[in-house]
């Protein structure tokens, strides 16, 4: 019989909180012991800790129908009705309260929590480890192989030598060697993730030396900019954000560190096992430094619920996040597959997932949102003794004032209390912190299998132990020191995974630099090498790789350039092979180079350095990158914890921007920027639309190609300066120029080619260069009135955020002559501050004011411009317009007369055909108390208004818009009485200036920009 139960979600909920108060408990406490996982022997069969366990019975049959009490063996059981069947047995009866609480459990249907319905069976803690298992190409040592060594290879690189003989046995021939100019670009972009000058690229191409290429390779890796080019690979794998995730996203503070130690790493060149060594256990080693405890805060970037549901469950989901972000970026397992289940490709068992996550089970994990710096999240780095002078110095403060809040009765004093604690707790000494880890004592808890990788359902205990499939067991760690405060847990682990005996280690770290130079890795599932993962193209290079690099000491800068010496990298990536690219599509037996596009850093990287506005500036806690109002929009609270950075801040490399887990750039993310949530192993790379419409239209770009313009015509000389002082003709055509001006437009097109794809234009490229950039200027010569205004904030904004904005940001638009005011919001609420869409930010001109007279002007509404205004008489009063506003509304279809005068008052309104990217004539006529509008061809006024409440005082004209931008185009003021004023952005370069900005936007637009061949 299916017995069909159906409940509200508001009585599900509660039902579900009386089974947790009342039912578990009550299971729990009598029927666990011969019932449950934890028994040491199942009586009858039956398990009574899950669900489907009551469902499915034991002996006698289920012992559960939800909804039908009378039926289920259960009540029968301990209502001891059947003298054979009474549980609890040996008269330990269940008190009738007890009884009719799980009575009405069932007759409720038996709710269950969804995460926690499952079967609960003991883990396989004796789970046998077969030869097959061990089998597996991934769990093989190492084997050196042997290149293949005849007359025609005898001088061979042994990579060369591994790929040809793939080749060979396809009959297949490799392409021939790139150009110098296009190894010189991938060298540069491969290494440090920028673009040579053209004098590097010339260079470079006049030198015939031997090693000319070996030196360059050397230079490169010398270079400060290696470790960040190479740094931001790592973080990737390393789920490297600054904030917590969640809702509320707070920032993880000075996790900024972690950051700046791996970019240290690498340009070092810190072998690689000791690089393991210190994320892992950098606070246990024989050697601990400030180095080594900020590696440890590789443990703490995850995403972290600040107010979890279930501390339990959420103590153990940082902890899984630790281990599998272990096993993914130094084993390239997927361990955290095995937390609630045996693995279900791989040999990894339960038991052996937690006993790999006991060895970090003692590590203190915070507690609650507070970030203060004496949580377990932050490890002084300064001498311990200067640390416990600063600790006593802090407690010593702390302790009236907490004694003072405990004795208080008075809620008022009590609240003035709080802050102050806080205030003391929060106070920074003078010694520098690190997000790190530290260890509870020397006395770990214990760890238990969890069963379905619940935290409420413990099974038997394990111990630290490897993973069987890869041999030892059980870890020997060293005793700890005296004065220790560590159990060297973790260290027992670092060096088991940082083993030249370990299978996995150096496979999957030369497989992920393999990756970064040619696109793909050997493996292309870098951080999967169990049986879920792809197997390997090329597994003797991959294991001769291997070798290579712990024998010539783990380091990385000698793997690359191994790497880079060899062939098979200096190939072309040209696809012109046709049978190879027939029998190969995919090139997997690297007879090419492949073409690659520049991840979204190194893009945003090489747009700043051919613009000549690249900040070096290494290090710290990073710029927060301009964020537009619709991206601030998506926030719950728009503005929390963002800054406003300067432009020289803001020049700075990808690498040093504010990572938010729940706000990304845009101009980042639309190039698949990182997944900051879990380990990110293989950026995928799309093509959309969104791409190209943001690399012609960002702020952002436009300010590189104007600045890229500025740097050119710094390049061509002072001839520059008589081209700017020519002039135009009535139809804006350019009067005939003086005979320097070609060779200077030649240079100037010469010299953007050279900067930004690193080569001479074509013949061709010349003439539409010249063609386009003549376009261009007769196109602007023909807005050489306009003035456009671009709202950027949100409806609504944080107080904080609010304040850093200056008025000019809150609408977008012409400097010089202009004034700006951010119009009226709503008190704060819960620091929220909300704006009256109708009465938002605006701008006024002080190029004039008037009482009497005409506005005219040809209106251009953009896309998705939801309202727009024209304001005349009018002044500013504590940020909020007074005066008269003429508004369209192009949803509605209607134009509006608005006062302004401390209340919003709507005078007339018509309805109008406003349309939306067409230009709209508008005319205003303002006589006294009598005003008329004129909209579009229309020969009579759409309104007609005399007002009984006349502001008559001279003002000022301007201009507002929400939702999308407003273009105003000739706009002229005529006062009576006086002589007409024609507005315009008196900053606004002239036509031939912005024509060869928008020809630097081209170029910054082109494919060998954002491809390395």
């Amino acid at each position: 019989m299916i017995v069909l139960v159906f409940i509200s979600s508001k009585s599900f909920a509660a039902d579900l909180a009386f089974f947790e108060s009342k039912i578990r408990p009550l299971l729990a406490e009598h029927c666990y012991s011969c019932h449950s996982a934890k028994a040491e022997k199942l009586k009858g069969g039956l398990y009574v800790d899950s669900l489907e366990g009551l469902l499915k019975g034991g002996d006698l049959g289920s012992a559960l129908i939800p909804g039908d009490a009378e039926k289920s063996l259960l009540i029968k059981a301990v209502r001891y009705t059947d003298a054979d069947l009474q549980m609890p047995p040996k008269g330990k009866k269940l008190s009738d309260r007890q009884i009719a609480d799980l009575t009405r459990w069932v007759k409720a249907g038996a709710p269950w929590p969804e995460t926690d319905k499952a079967i609960a069976r003991p883990a396989k803690t004796t789970h046998e480890i077969t030869e097959k298992d061990k089998s597996w190409w991934a769990f093989q040592p190492i084997r050196r192989p042997t290149p293949v060594v005849n007359r025609k290879t005898q001088n061979v690189n042994p990579i060369d030598s591994l790929i040809r003989a793939e080749l060979d046995a396809k009959k297949l021939k490799s392409n021939p060697p790139a150009t110098k100019r296009e190894l010189i670009r991938r060298a540069y972009f491969d290494l440090i993730g920028l673009p040579p000058t053209p004098e590097q690229v010339t260079a470079f191409e006049k030198d015939k030396s031997p090693d000319a290429w070996a030196r360059l390779i050397d230079e490169l890796l010398a270079l400060p900019q290696y470790g960040e080019r190479w740094g931001r690979h790592w973080l990737d794998v390393a789920r490297f954000a600054q904030s917590n995730g969640y809702e509320r996203d707070g920032e993880k503070p000075e996790s900024w560190r972690y950051r700046d130690y791996v970019v240290k790493a690498f340009n070092e060149d810190k072998p690689y096992d000791q690089f393991i060594k210190e994320q892992i256990a950098g606070d246990e080693l024989e050697r601990v430094t400030f180095d080594s405890i900020i590696a440890t805060g590789f443990q703490r970037l995850g995403v972290r619920d600040d107010e979890p549901d279930d501390k339990r469950m959420a103590e153990f989901d940082e902890l899984d996040d630790v281990l599998a972000t272990t096993g993914s970026a130094f084993l390239g397992l997927t361990i955290g597959c095995a937390r609630c289940h045996d693995h279900k490709f791989d040999p990894i068992p339960q038991a052996d997932y937690y006993s790999l996550l006991s060895f970090f089970r003692n590590i203190r994990l915070s507690e609650g949102a507070q970030h203060t710096l004496d949580s377990p999240n932050y490890v002084p780095l300064a001498d311990p003794a200067k640390v416990a002078e600063w600790r006593a110095s802090n407690e010593a403060k702390l302790k009236p004032l907490q004694e003072k809040l405990a004795a208080t009765k008075d809620e008022a004093e009590k609240k003035k209390l709080t802050p102050q604690i806080e205030s003391v707790k929060a106070e920074r000494p003078p010694f520098e912190f690190a997000l790190a880890v530290r260890e509870r004592g020397l006395k770990p808890p214990p760890t238990h299998v969890l069963i379905r990788g619940n935290a409420g359902s413990p099974g038997p205990e394990v111990q630290p132990a490897f993973l069987k499939v890869l041999g030892s067991r059980k870890p020997s760690p060293a005793a700890p020191a005296t004065g220790a405060t560590s159990t060297g847990r973790r260290r027992a682990l670092a060096e088991w995974i940082a083993s030249a005996e370990n299978p996995l280690t150096a496979r999957v770290m030369v497989n992920r630099i393999w990756q970064h130079h040619f696109g793909r890795g050997i493996v292309t599932t870098t951080s999967d090498f169990g049986r879920a993962g792809v197997l390997p193209t090329h597994p003797q290079l991959l294991d001769w790789l291997a070798a290579e690099f712990i024998e010539n000491g783990w380091s990385i800068k000698r793997l690359h350039k191994t790497i880079m010496l060899s062939q098979t990298f200096q190939m072309s990536s040209r696809a012109e092979n046709a049978k190879a690219g027939d029998l190969d599509p995919g090139n997997d037996l690297l007879w090419r180079q492949n073409l690659r596009r520049l991840e979204a850093e190194a893009l945003r990287d090489t747009l700043l350095a051919i613009s000549g506005r690249l900040n070096p500036k290494m290090g710290g806690r990073g710029f927060f990158p301009r964020l537009s109002g619709e991206v601030l929009a998506g926030q719950s609270r728009p503005g929390m914890d963002w800054e406003i950075s300067s432009a020289d801040e803001l020049s700075r490399r990808s690498l040093y921007a504010y990572v938010r887990r729940t706000m990304s750039v845009p101009m980042l993310d639309a190039f698949d920027y990182s997944n900051t949530t879990s380990p990110l192993n293989e950026r995928p790379v799309t093509t959309v639309a969104p791409q190209s419409l943001l690399m012609l239209n960002d702020a952002f770009m436009q300010q590189q190609a104007a600045a890229f313009a500025d740097r050119l015509e710094k390049e061509c000389g002072p001839v520059a300066a008589d081209v700017r002082r020519r002039t135009h003709d009535a139809d804006g055509e350019l009067q005939t120029p003086p005979p320097h001006v070609g060779s200077y437009m030649e240079k100037f097109i010469q010299r953007g080619f050279q900067f930004a794809v690193g080569r001479e234009p074509t013949r061709r490229e010349r003439e539409l260069s010249r063609d386009y950039i003549n376009r261009q200027q007769k196109s602007f010569a023909a807005l050489r009135t306009r003035l456009t205004f671009q709202p950027d904030v949100p409806t609504s904004l944080y107080i904080d955020y609010m304040g850093r904005l200056r008025p000019e940001q809150f609408l977008i638009g012409p400097q010089a002559g202009w004034s700006y005011h951010q119009g009226r919001w709503s008190a704060a609420y819960e620091s929220i501050r909300s704006v009256e869409r109708d009465r938002g930010p605006f701008a006024f001109t002080t190029a004039a004011s008037f009482s009497n007279g005409f506005v005219e002007a040809k209106i251009f509404l953009h896309t998705a411009c939801e309202s727009a205004g024209l304001f005349f008489r009018a002044t500013a009063k504590d940020n909020e317009a007074h005066g008269y506003e003429v508004a369209l509304e192009p949803r509605e279809q209607r134009i509006i007369l608005r006062r302004h005068a401390g209340e919003l008052t709507t005078l007339a309104q018509a309805s109008a055909e406003i349309p939306t990217a067409r230009s709209l004539p508008l005319k205003i006529q303002a006589t006294d108390a009598r005003i008329r509008v004129w909209l579009g061809d229309n020969a009579k006024p759409v309104i007609d208004f005399t007002d009984a409440k006349p502001l008559l005082a001279s003002g000022q004209v301007g201009a507002r818009a929400w939702g999308a931008a407003l273009s105003i185009d000739n706009l002229v003021l005529r006062p009576d009485g006086a002589a007409s004023v024609v507005v315009r952005d008196e900053e606004l370069a002239p036509p031939e200036r912005r024509a060869r900005e928008a020809f630097c936007l081209l170029l910054l637009n082109l494919n060998e920009v954002v491809y390395v061949d």
